[in-house]
């Protein structure tokens, strides 16, 4: 999508093409890349990357490809620089914003965190990061509140045009106008590519019209039936058309061809110089023609444009005295800044920067408008869930100017990746904006969804419908809508009218329930998904209203009002009364006297008394166990394995723990590892804490059955030491529950063993100098893969003693 933010193309004079060595594609490319010719620049220094000039090529590449919005790659060359040890104090930014727009949020929130402790640009945004890290969850939550419909875009051109992709939707009234790249064509001689973008890789853009047809639905997809726009569209960029409904005047954006240079101009250009073609604002006219149909004429090129910077997306104020637009040119605050020009008697005055409410040391581009008093726009620099994300600002009435800033807007608006170029519908919360979340630009439409739906429900005579008021009844839901709880019965009784309401859930099913009325049967019922429905109505047919139930007045169920008696009746017992207390419980355990025994109750114990009911704590697993172990230097397999999100031992893992037990007091000259493990599913921090949670619950049952703990050492692996190879969320529960395990390795004679629990801010070389070993070496024991370390972690050192 960065290609609507800037672009500028051009030509190279004096370069001759370069085979061969390294340096020579590193040159070639260096030169395509000054030129703004993106793509073909990555392909040359891929090239030079395979030789010498490798580290300088990647330094280029990530560059690049961050451009171009290839995250993977771009962090892979980061990674390479990374590596090796040189990367540029200003790319540790960029590696978190490449990390964020792929959706790996802990390991750019640790970078952001490293920066916002220092001072400067990097540092100011990520504090804004962090912040919108913070709250993403509660920006998650919001999503619910959201609809997304696809747009699909039909080409109705007699002439077969197509595209390659879709963004920056403009409407006015039931039409849309949009900017297409199409796709590649070759000279048919040559087989040389037509007017290809070197940027992007892609077709220059054209300007394309639409109708907006809408007739499936919420649910549905919006058809755009589209052509390209004839009149506006060039051999070069064009596209960004705004103008009011009703009004034949409005502004285009396209590539500004200026005249062609005298031969004293040519002669006087350094060598190696550029031919701009920078984007800029003209004014256009609706005109008819001859059959009666409307045609776009370009005229001048607007007085406050400069070819020396962009102007581009353009957006009319309502009242059409104003222009908002995107530029790069000096005054504003960081890259691409939103400026506003104010209609002037005879022409336009002079660009004013909308301020520091607006844009950001970040990008700030795509303006749009329904009302005055509230800009919409996309930024980079505010609070972005990662790339431009949609934002808006409101106006202070008193002071005129833009005074609050709304930059929280959620998924499925907003993503990791570009969303930019909205428009609303003109009535209601919803509207087109354009987004390249699945790795090339499309345009979405989004409408707010609302959740609940009032449900009205009319309880009735069957025979006659009449309303059957003082109704007892209850309202069960058989399944919750989609992220939502199940929620719990809802007794109520109807009102004189036999009507009952209710906010309930959209998408869940439910049923009334009316248990005291002989014949009938609930029919279930799911709570409409549409949208122009604001409430529903269930009508409850009750065929018969008799009272059924137990007529024994020395029940303890006993139903005076019954009418017709059933098999329902339950009475008072030896030992417990109608409300289920014991008739004897002298201590007041809640188990009658006459069944209490006290034992041993663990199954799994030496001792278990099958038929004790109280616990007397008497339970002990030596006795009856044979001793089992391993010889010094192996790894031993415990039966212990852990059930998913949970450090308490099960009982059937208590024999095997006690014969371990008997075969270290058997060898009392043993010291031993305990490691334990878990599963590959939640966060590498949660993992870690769990893991040493299990190994120490390990350590305290040895050392509650004689083991001394100055020969026991816990460790929590985490998730660094798989069993399998299944991804998370491939894997079988056998699987995963095969990872929560816990090992016993019993220590050399000479060798000592450090558990080090990483801090905020160590690195391996400090803790790799402060026990006197390698890092390598630290990263063989812990397989750790990177050095990247994570607070709360656990570190095997292995010391050997003198």
């Amino acid at each position: 999508m960065r290609k609507l933010i800037t672009y500028s193309g051009g030509v190279i004079f004096g370069l001759a093409l370069l085979t061969g060595c390294s340096s020579q594609y590193y040159m070639e490319a260096k030169a395509l890349e000054n030129q703004g010719e993106f793509t073909a620049a990555a392909e040359q220094f891929e090239r030079a990357a395979k030789g010498k000039k490798k580290l300088e090529a990647h330094k280029e590449l990530a560059e690049i490809y961050q451009r171009l919005n290839a995250h993977e790659k771009a962090l892979a060359s980061m990674d390479t620089l990374e590596a090796n040890g040189v990367m540029p104090k200003d790319m540790p930014f960029e590696k978190a914003e490449t990390l964020l727009a792929l959706g790996r949020y802990e390991e750019a929130k640790e970078i952001y965190s490293s920066l916002s402790e220092k001072v400067g640009n990097d540092a100011d945004l990520s504090k804004s990061r962090l912040l919108m890290l913070q709250s993403l969850d509660l920006r998650q939550a919001d999503s619910i509140n959201f609809r997304l419909r696809t747009v699909d875009i039909i080409s109705i051109d007699e002439n077969g045009a197509q595209f390659v992709s879709a963004a920056a939707p403009f409407r006015v009234g039931n039409k849309i106008f949009f900017t297409v790249e199409k796709p590649r064509e070759y000279r048919i001689r040559r087989g040389e590519e037509m007017n290809l973008d070197n940027y992007t890789g892609n077709r220059l853009t054209d300007l394309w019209e639409a109708e907006i047809v809408d007739t499936t639905g919420l649910e549905g997809p919006i058809y755009l039936m589209s052509k390209p726009t004839i009149s506006i569209n060039t051999e070069l960029h064009d596209g960004f058309v705004a103008y009011l409904e009703g009004d034949t005047v409005g502004i285009v954006s396209k590539s500004y061809v200026q005249e062609k240079p005298s031969f004293k101009e040519i002669l006087s250009k350094e060598p190696g110089a550029t031919v701009l073609k920078p984007i800029q604002l003209f004014e256009a006219v609706l005109r008819l023609d001859s059959s009666g149909n409307s045609t776009w004429e370009v005229l001048e090129r607007l007085s406050f444009c400069d070819e020396r910077y962009m102007f581009a997306h353009p957006a009319i104020s309502p009242n059409g005295n104003s222009i908002y637009f995107t530029s790069d040119k000096p005054g504003g605050f960081g890259g691409m800044d939103i400026w506003r020009v104010d209609r002037k008697s005879g022409g336009w005055g002079n660009p004013v920067n909308c301020g520091n409410v607006v844009n950001s040391s970040g990008n700030e581009a795509f303006p749009t408008m329904r009302s005055s008093d509230t800009l919409y726009f996309s930024s980079d620099g505010h609070l972005s869930m990662g790339g431009l994300d949609i934002v808006y600002a409101t106006k202070s009435v008193s002071s005129g100017g833009w005074t609050d800033l709304y930059d929280r807007l959620p998924y499925p608006i907003n993503s990791t990746r570009d969303e930019f170029g909205l428009q609303l519908d003109p009535v209601g919360y919803g509207g087109f904006f354009s987004s390249d979340r699945t790795g090339i630009d499309a345009i979405y439409h989004f409408h707010g969804y609302e959740t609940e739906i009032v449900l009205n429900v009319e309880i009735i005579h069957d025979t006659d419908g009449s309303p059957w008021p003082s109704l007892a009844a209850v309202l069960s839901e058989n399944a919750p809508a989609p992220g939502k709880l199940m929620m719990d019965d809802e007794a109520f009784v109807s009102d004189a009218a036999g009507k009952w309401s209710m906010t309930v859930d959209r998408g869940a099913n439910y049923q009334v329930n009316c248990s005291n009325s002989f014949g009938y049967i609930p029919e279930p019922f799911s709570a409409p998904l549409d949208q122009t429905l604001k409430d529903f109505t269930v009508i409850v047919r009750i065929p018969l209203i008799i009272e059924v139930g137990c007529k024994d007045p020395l029940a303890c169920n006993y139903q005076p009002q019954a009418v017709v008696g059933d098999d329902s009746c339950t009475y008072p017992g030896k030992k417990y009364d109608c409300d289920g207390n014991c008739i004897s419980d002298t201590n007041n355990d809640g188990i009658c006297d006459l069944d209490e025994i006290l034992g041993c109750t663990s199954l799994h114990a030496c001792n278990y008394n099958e038929r004790a009911t109280d616990d007397d704590g008497s339970c002990e697993y030596l006795t009856c166990v044979e001793a089992q172990g391993g010889v010094q230097g192996e790894t031993v397999v415990l039966n212990v394995h852990w059930d998913y999100n949970n450090a308490l031992l099960r009982d059937e893992d208590r024999p095997s723990l006690a014969s371990f037990a008997a075969y270290l007091l058997a060898n009392p000259e043993y010291k031993v590892l305990l490691t334990s493990h878990c599963d590959i599913r939640a966060t590498e921090s949660f993992n870690d804490a769990l893991s040493q949670k299990r190994a120490e619950t390990v350590l305290k049952n040895l050392v509650s059955l004689g083991i001394s703990e100055d020969r026991l050492v816990s460790f929590g692996a985490g998730e660094q030491f798989p069993i399998n190879d299944c991804e998370a969320g491939d894997c079988t529960d056998e699987e995963y529950q095969k990872n929560r395990r816990t090992t016993a390795k019993v220590l050399l004679e000479n060798q000592n063993i450090v558990v080090h629990r990483v801090v905020e801010g160590e690195i391996l070389g400090e803790i790799a100098n402060k026990y006197g070993v390698q890092v390598i070496d630290i990263k063989k024991w812990n397989k750790v893969a990177d050095k990247r370390l994570r607070v709360g972690q656990e570190l095997l050192i292995y010391l050997m003693e003198e």
